[in-house]
């Protein structure tokens, strides 16, 4: 994969040590990450560069990060997010139902939980590929 066509990843996390277990995890995929910390700046710019996921944790201004997935959805709704968040399955379930995202880990950022989500994601970009 060549640098022009790196699928880019937008991290948003607030906790420096989270950030660096999710980007432990995406250590050896071929990813263009950029990171916030800022809702708002990480809505912004998804806004006008074309991101094909986006892994949504914590934030600066302390905002639901349901509320803050919804607003991503929104802003661009043909990209694939993955929440990272301390709700349950079920409750994630039940709020972003209808949103269509990947799914969520949990904070401690199980890696294989978090590899599990990118395989799913690259399988259903080379389908769209091969169409």
């Amino acid at each position: 994969m060549t640098r022009e066509t790196r699928t880019k990843v937008l991290l948003l996390e607030n906790d420096p040590a989270v950030l660096d277990k999710i980007q432990l995890a995406l250590e050896d995929k071929l990813y263009e990450k950029t990171s916030f910390s800022s809702s708002d700046e990480a809505i912004k710019a998804s806004k006008g560069i074309l991101f094909g996921l986006i892994i949504v944790g914590h934030n600066a201004e302390r905002k639901d990060p349901i509320d803050v997935m919804k607003a991503f959805v929104m802003a661009t709704p043909m990209t694939s997010i993955i929440m990272v968040t301390d709700l349950s399955d079920s409750e994630v379930d039940e709020k972003a139902e209808g949103y269509g995202i990947l799914g969520n880990i949990t904070r401690d950022v199980p890696a294989e939980g978090l590899l599990s989500f990118l395989q799913t994601y690259e399988k259903i970009q080379q389908s769209f590929k091969q169409k």
